[in-house]
């Protein structure tokens, strides 16, 4: 008996439901997921989240992936402590909510990463600014006694102080601060990386990641109070 068709149909039958659960079944779920519109973050109300990179972070993105930065950071911040499988994320301050698939909307790729070398970068536009960005770019031990992050000095270029000192210019000290008369400015590419960065934040409480709940009052031990009779 010849038993090549049913063992095609078989095998034909197992692509097309691991088809279904792997593929399908994520897109169904997750593919069409749109912007939410009433987004809380700080004193802003009822504003978009998440948007599109602008033009300058979207190079940066691609600087991030260029130099391989995922391979040690991660853009996720994990569930809370309570979980018994979950880092302590938000209690390190690396976010104010776990990440959630909306979260990466506009990303391609998405830039989870796999190891925690260095802190997540989820939230970091949030905790950092420009300038302690482009000072850990240019030498991270600077900040980061014994880190082990490398430096992207060749993201910068040293030159000759021409009239007034560019704002741009990095303030260094000791032995990164250039010889006299010459400063350190930020190249295209730290200045993209910065910007990029800086554009990560997930801190709007969306449906899938409410707020906290508060804590119940604490309760007393005090007696109820007395009618008053009239």
């Amino acid at each position: 008996m010849n038993n090549g068709p049913l063992l095609f149909l078989g095998l034909f039958a197992a692509m097309v439901f691991s088809w279904l659960g792997f593929v399908m079944g994520p897109q169904l779920q997750i593919g069409n997921l749109p912007q939410t519109n009433t987004v809380v973050v700080g004193d802003a109300i009822s504003q978009a989240y998440p948007v599109a990179l602008s033009g300058n972070a979207h190079q940066g993105e691609e600087v991030y992936r260029a130099n391989g930065c995922a391979a040690c950071h991660t853009q996720m911040v994990r569930a809370g402590d309570s979980s018994p499988l979950a880092g302590p994320d938000i209690s390190h301050g690396w976010g104010a909510r776990r990440s959630v698939a909306e979260d990466y909307l506009f990303d391609q790729p998405v830039l989870l990463g796999s190891q925690r070398i260095g802190p997540d970068l989820a939230n970091y536009g949030r905790r950092s600014s420009i300038d302690a960005i482009l000072r850990r770019l240019y030498d991270p031990r600077s900040l980061v006694p014994g880190s082990i992050m490398p430096s992207y000095r060749f993201f910068f270029k040293t030159r000759k102080i021409e009239g007034a000192p560019s704002p741009d210019a990095l303030v260094l000290s000791g032995k990164d601060a250039p010889a006299p008369g010459y400063e350190v400015v930020p190249g295209p590419r730290a200045r993209s990386l910065a910007a990029y960065l800086l554009s990560l934040h997930q801190d709007g409480y969306l449906y899938e990641a409410p707020p906290p709940a508060l804590p119940p009052p604490p309760k007393t031990n005090a007696p109820p109070a007395m009618a008053v009779k009239k």
